[in-house]
């Protein structure tokens, strides 16, 4: 279907809205399917039956290429770009992604860990082996660590240290104070692998993703069907 993509295994269980039949019912119903609807949907469909909706395209060729990370933003509109442009509450222009991928589709491509502060103050009682594994799940399968840096990068990368923002840190995917190297979702030949190649990941017998889905309302049951 997409030749040009190698890393598209996810296209054999994705369809457009308008010509596909979903199941009369599913375990779990992603709404969204960007940085956490695919890695959630590839891990629930190791055990249930999951639906993954996305108001966005499946594939797009131009968002492939680290040269084009400016121009797609650019080529926003309100058809079916893969960016699309909103004014946010504040009154600021701004996009954000409409494909199957979301953000990860269309950012910069730099990768980091959280911040540790984040899982101390959260409120969240985090198995941190757990959170360990899902960091490496997601690094073994879409992130590279960059083999060299281009003018700019090198240029801000000296500048940081140059005006104080030490230690130099080197490579680490650790969100660590100081100037460091992180992971790319780009691959040395300047390559994307945004978060859709998670689904590569999912049990292709308990997924169906639906692009081009938009959903015009959320009705909450207390019972076992709508019918009782």
């Amino acid at each position: 279907m997409y030749a040009c993509y190698a890393d598209s295994g996810y296209l054999r269980f994705t369809y457009e809205a308008t010509d596909f039949s979903p199941a009369k019912a599913y375990d779990y119903i992603i709404i969204g399917g960007g940085t956490a609807g695919c890695p959630l949907a590839a891990t629930l469909s190791e055990s249930y039956s999951v639906l993954l909706l996305e108001r966005g395209s499946s594939f797009n060729k131009s968002v492939l290429y680290e040269r084009n990370v400016f121009q797609n933003l650019l080529a926003a509109n309100d058809n079916d770009s893969p960016v699309q442009t909103f004014v946010s509450e504040d009154g600021l222009q701004n996009a954000r992604a409409r494909i199957l991928g979301g953000g990860s589709m269309i950012n910069g491509g730099f990768y980091s860990r959280a911040d540790d502060y984040f899982y101390n103050n959260a409120g969240i009682e985090w198995d941190m082996g757990a959170v360990e594994r899902a960091y490496e799940w997601v690094e073994n399968s879409i992130v590279t660590r960059p083999t060299r840096l281009n003018r700019f990068q090198t240029s801000f990368f000296n500048g940081l240290l140059e005006s104080g923002v030490d230690p130099d840190n080197g490579f680490t995917f650790d969100h660590v104070q100081g100037t460091k190297i992180g992971g790319s979702t780009f691959n040395d030949s300047g390559i994307r692998h945004g978060a859709v190649e998670l689904l590569n990941n999912a049990n292709p017998e308990n997924l169906d993703v639906l692009v081009h889905a938009m959903v015009d309302r959320v009705i909450f049951s207390t019972s076992d069907s709508l019918g009782n």
